[in-house]
């Protein structure tokens, strides 16, 4: 599960039958004990880059280029 800092996210499904496996890797990694997925509060009023037009997800920060 992707957490509220995370901003790179690639996922990967392989059919294998009778399974399908899905595998996602992102950054920054969460799965702390005692940290909340998201942020709490409400939406979009911590956007440094801006926000969904539902004005319920920010947008990611631009890539930097090594």
């Amino acid at each position: 599960m992707a957490w509220a800092t995370s901003y790179k996210i690639g996922c990967g499904v392989g059919d294998c039958a009778p399974r399908t496996n899905v595998v996602c890797r992102y950054t920054a990694k969460g799965n702390n004990i005692g940290e909340y997925v998201y942020e709490p509060g409400q939406p979009c009023t911590a956007c440094d880059y801006g926000c969904t037009p539902e004005g319920v997800l920010c947008y990611a920060p631009p890539p930097t280029q090594p």
